[in-house]
Parts: C-alpha cells; structure tokens; sequence
C-alpha cells in the first residue's frame, strides 16, 4: 500500500479527475521499481554507516553526534517508509 502522501497532487484536482490521476499515479510509482531499489539501497548505506559511528567514543563530543545519529537515523527510516 503507497503512502497517501504519494497523492496529494491528485487530490487537490477536481472531484471527478482525481480518480484517474490517483490510477496513473500509482501505475507511475509502481513502474517506478528500479528509482526506489537503487533509493532504498542508498538509505541502508546511510543507515549502516550511522550505526558504524555510533560505536566510535574517541570523540570528545561523541554524545552529542550519538544524539545526531538518533535524529538521522529517524528521518532516514521515516524516508524508507515511503517507498513503494
């Protein structure tokens, strides 16, 4: 199931062409495989190396960039989240 957010553009149409953009629009996005696998990838790339820095205390401010990894971490699985 595509995230609403994917039509937003379709529902501010008017009443009666929303439904046919929606179906062009999800046809589109579920076409679209190969943008979001090669995107997906690039996140778990990111997410992985966030997880490698965590584990790096030599930093003095190593607490801090553990809280920033917190707040990357988030946006980029809020991200993940919607791909189809």
């Amino acid at each position: 199931m595509l995230d609403s957010r994917w039509f937003k553009e379709d529902r501010a149409l008017p009443k009666e062409d929303q439904r046919g953009a929606m179906e062009a629009s999800t046809k589109a996005l579920k076409n679209s495989t190969f943008m979001s696998r090669r995107l997906d990838d690039i996140l778990n790339e990111m997410l992985e190396a966030i997880d490698r820095s965590d584990e790096d205390f030599t930093k003095n401010y190593w607490e801090r960039q553990a809280v920033a990894n917190i707040a990357r971490r988030k946006v980029l699985l809020e991200i993940k989240k919607l791909l189809p």
